[in-house]
């Protein structure tokens, strides 16, 4: 047998409760798919990378300049370096929020060394003033880079920069 056909029923009570209830729940389901696509995709694409390098500053002194501007090549007798430190080097990768790190302890910093050479007389002089410090720079490319430039240290454009 077939089952009944209803033509053109009004809805009863429970017919019309239950129909919003469908109602709801079907919105409900919307709503949260609808926010976890925006979640998603405003993540897409989001990648950075902390990168631990020595930064090495050496300045010249004028013995150096002297024997530069007479056309001599200063000569490194001997180096004076105060205690160095070990340190891990390399990158730390970051995959949306899953940090990947690949460091080996590898660098070394220190405070200060001092390069002695002959100057133009011949006397044992210091000739390069040097020192090494870590940098930790972050480098990343996203959609919400554009709020970049509120720190003062960011160095980009809209869409990829560096944070030091």
């Amino acid at each position: 047998m077939h089952a009944p056909v209803y033509l053109a029923t009004p809805f009863t009570p429970v017919r019309k409760a239950h129909a919003l209830t469908c109602i709801r729940s079907s919105r409900r389901t919307i709503t949260s798919l609808l926010a976890s696509t925006l979640t998603a995709l405003s993540l897409c694409g989001c990648v950075g990378a902390w990168v631990d390098m020595p930064d090495k500053r050496v300045s010249r002194t004028a013995a150096h300049t002297q024997l530069i501007d007479s056309g001599k090549t200063p000569v490194i007798t001997r180096t004076e370096k105060t205690a160095s430190e070990r340190h891990w080097c390399g990158t730390t990768l970051w995959a949306v929020i899953i940090p990947i790190p690949l460091k080996l302890p590898v660098c070394e910093s220190y405070s200060s060394a001092t390069a002695y050479g002959n100057d133009i007389n011949g006397v044992e002089t210091p000739l390069l003033h040097s020192s090494q410090k870590m940098a930790s720079d972050f480098y990343a490319c996203g959609p919400f880079l554009f709020l970049g430039p509120i720190m003062h240290s960011y160095r980009g454009n809209a869409i990829c920069g560096s944070f030091q």
